[in-house]
């Protein structure tokens, strides 16, 4: 078979193999993060357990590339396999949760101890399908560098369209599939563009092997030398991967945190970036396929890159606030910040492996080595970066640093180039000294949290800030505006003082059977818990996922130490939903307000069929679930409306007392309405002034009742079409394509 067509038919194969991979990646961030909550800290690890499985497969495949016989026969296994446990990961993590709880339990209900237990757990699984995908790129580099000796050439394009392919992963799953056909049928696209890899790869062996037969491991086991560098200064070169890696992930992981001011907080703004990014390697990597074979110079080139990656990621960073002004910049702004220094990491990888790899007959070895130092230095990246260096320097201070760590890999790069003049050595070192002095410059302000501050002086000429902090969750900003309080969260309004707030306290206390004990998900304001408060012999819990939120109760009201010091409180850090996936904790009231907007990407996990019946499971009897659902888009609230009728078939809606939003309340057991509860509850001196706090739209007993709107029957029949929202079919993230 002609080299040229078999080349062809690999990069076709690699390409849909890059969709698969990419595919994998975001379901099973989706379904972890409700496993582990949506927090940073499980998208790290699982970032890490993901790399980790690459990292080792590039390695140990590598070397079994390189002495077997068939490479090929090898991918085509490696795909198969993958997708068997493609479909059999969403199982295991399913069957960890019992685990989970019980190690919950037995610990003494230590949050540390479980999240120790789910990394290892959630790390060990991911850690058998990464690890295959890992090894395809060196056996197939193995394979083609045996019939052609371009090392260079043959993996920067294999990276290329690999690479090219996650893109496609990235945007196919993102966009259309999961919306459209939920999570499960997006794996199974996945494990069907593997067999079909798989396929032809089984295909394209025995015709190669008809054309040309087997040759003998022995008669390419050395082949021709690629690296030009002694034994010292190639496993330099790796130490420089590693680091190169790990500036990599990092940039990664603060970008994804920032840009989220311009893009926003829907799915689509997560997986355009991730697609920018990775668009950015996949060209890097195809543009040095086109110039490699004519670098004699490769260190030098590989330093003088590293410093390039400096000086776009300052240039970055000073951009930054500039592209707030016009619409049309915020919404581009990965182009301007992400794509640039992207571009260069894809074409350092080939280059790196260039530098590093000894002979053409050790190809898929040396791949293996450079891409596991590579990808090492990714998984130590992201952890780092989400769980030490955004709390304790800052995002803009961390982009500042690792610039300079690239500076300073460019400039020893450089210093070690056996081919350059010590003139221009000393002048590329000089420009690397500058471009410290010049992020030591920088490094006095924060870009990321002047942008907040900024926005908030165009609400009004009055701003009182409380706070602007980025915290582990998020970046949180409490502050007033013209007298009016606000909480945001990567500069996102989360919820006001209102009365709105309040009634979700009364409302449920209502329609409960003696209530005992009350949980509140989404502390947000603290105007729930300061309205519950004011039944004494109630206990309360409170799970909020920015655990810094509960140091801001003061700034909004003052009676916060007074309640604070209530002997049944307990305030909790984390998720809502994965609190009740492993409390044993039962309820008479659970009150929910999610973080708007509806479509925000996380939120759906508090809309779902599988969320409202964890809810009912937690409710003691005659315990009542309290759900606000904003006002914003009919379908949405319809959706979401349904989907709780399908648990709470007793359900009623309630509209909100400024004839905006809804509550759903659903109950354990049979839901009646009591008036004369109403006026009795209400009609108190002190929670009527507590009431009149904010406005008069709902102060008595009368009023409340008179926000009655809809009970099961007559909202069931309305919504006869309308679909369920699953954990499988995330319907309100995914607004396209309806």
């Amino acid at each position: 078979m002609e080299f040229r067509k078999e080349k062809n038919t690999l990069l076709i194969l690699f390409f849909a193999s890059g969709i698969s991979g990419l595919i994998y990646e975001v379901v099973w961030m989706r379904m972890l993060s409700r496993v582990f909550g949506v927090t940073t800290y499980a998208t790290s690890i699982t970032m890490a357990a993901f790399m980790a499985g690459l990292a080792i497969g590039s390695y140990a495949f590598g070397k079994m590339g390189d002495r077997s016989k068939n490479p090929l026969k090898i991918y085509m296994l490696l795909q198969i396999f993958t997708a068997v446990f493609a479909v059999v990961t969403p199982l295991l993590f399913s069957a960890a949760i019992p685990l989970y709880r019980w190690i919950y339990e037995t610990s003494g209900e230590s949050m540390a101890v479980v999240k120790i237990s789910k990394a290892v757990i959630s790390f060990a699984v991911l850690l058998i399908p990464t690890t295959l995908m890992g090894g395809t790129l060196p056996v197939l580099v193995s394979h083609l560098t045996r019939k052609d000796s371009g090392f260079g050439k043959n993996l920067s394009i294999m990276y290329s369209i690999n690479t090219m392919g996650a893109v496609a992963g990235v945007i196919l799953s993102g966009f259309f599939t999961i919306g459209l056909f939920g999570e499960w049928a997006t794996i199974l696209i996945g494990a069907a563009l593997n067999l079909a890899a798989a396929d032809g790869a089984a295909i394209l062996g025995r015709r190669t092997a008809r054309d040309e037969g087997e040759k003998s491991v022995d008669s390419f086991r050395e082949g021709e030398q690629i690296s030009p560098y002694t034994g010292g200064v190639r496993y330099a070169v790796l130490a420089a991967v590693f680091i190169s890696g790990f500036t990599a992930l990092a940039y990664e992981v603060i970008w994804t945190r920032q840009l989220v001011l311009y893009l926003f907080v829907s799915v689509y703004a997560f997986s355009a970036m991730l697609a920018v990014f990775l668009a950015g390697v996949a060209a890097g990597s195809f543009v040095m396929n086109k110039i490699i074979g004519r670098i004699k110079n490769s260190l030098y080139i590989f330093g003088l890159l590293e410093g390039l990656i400096a000086v776009f990621t300052l240039a970055a960073v000073f951009i930054f606030p500039f592209l707030d002004r016009m619409f049309i910049t915020r919404m581009t702004s990965p182009l301007f910040v992400v794509f640039p220094a992207s571009f260069i990491f894809g074409m350092i990888f080939p280059l790196s492996a260039s530098c590093f790899a000894k002979s053409t007959g050790r190809a898929g070895e040396s791949i293996g080595a450079v891409y596991g130092f590579n990808t090492a230095g990714n998984v130590l990246g992201a952890l780092a970066s989400g769980f030490i260096f955004i709390t304790s320097l800052g995002s803009a201070k961390t982009l500042i640093m690792l610039a300079v760590v690239n500076a300073a890999v460019g400039a020893a790069l450089i210093l070690l180039e056996p081919r350059k003049t010590g003139e221009k050595k000393a002048g590329w070192i000089l420009a690397a000294v500058l471009i410290m002095i010049v992020a030591a410059f920088m490094a006095k302000t924060n870009v990321f949290l002047d942008v907040i501050v900024n926005r908030l002086r165009h609400m009004g000429p009055k701003v009182e800030l409380f706070l602007n902090k980025e915290c582990t969750e998020g970046t949180l900003t409490s502050f007033k505006v013209n007298g009016g309080a606000g909480l945001q969260v990567n500069g996102n309004g989360q919820t006001k003082l209102c009365t709105e707030t309040k009634l979700m306290a009364y409302l449920p206390y209502v329609l409960a059977d003696n209530p005992q004990k009350m949980l509140i998900i989404c502390f947000g304001m603290g105007t729930i818990l300061k309205s519950a408060g004011m039944f004494p012999a109630l206990a309360i819990d409170t799970v909020e996922l920015v655990p810094e939120i509960y140091g801001c109760f003061g700034f909004y009201h003052k009676e916060a130490p007074e309640i604070l010091k209530h002997k049944n409180l307990k305030m909790y850090g984390g998720d809502g939903r994965n609190y009740l996936l492993l409390t044993p904790e039962k309820y008479s009231i659970i009150s929910i307000d999610p973080s708007p907007p509806i479509y925000s990407a996380g939120t759906v996990n508090l809309y779902t069929k599988e969320f409202f019946t964890m809810c009912r499971d937690h409710l003691l009897p005659g315990g009542v679930m309290c759900l606000w659902v904003p006002g914003d888009e009919r379908y949405e609230c319809q959706l979401i409306i349904k989907t709780f009728l399908t648990v709470f078939p007793e359900a009623d809606v309630w509209k909100g007392p400024n004839d905006w939003g809804f509550y759903l309340t659903g109950k354990n057991g049979e839901l009646k309405i009591d008036p004369a509860r109403f006026e009795k509850t209400l009609d108190t001196p002190a929670i009527k002034n507590d009431l009149l706090e904010y406005d008069k739209s709902c102060y008595t007993g009368r009023q409340l009742l008179g926000l009655f709107l809809s009970e099961n029957k007559g909202a069931a029949e309305e919504l006869k079409k309308i679909p369920v929202i699953t954990d499988d079919h995330p319907y309100t993230e995914f607004i396209l394509w309806r």
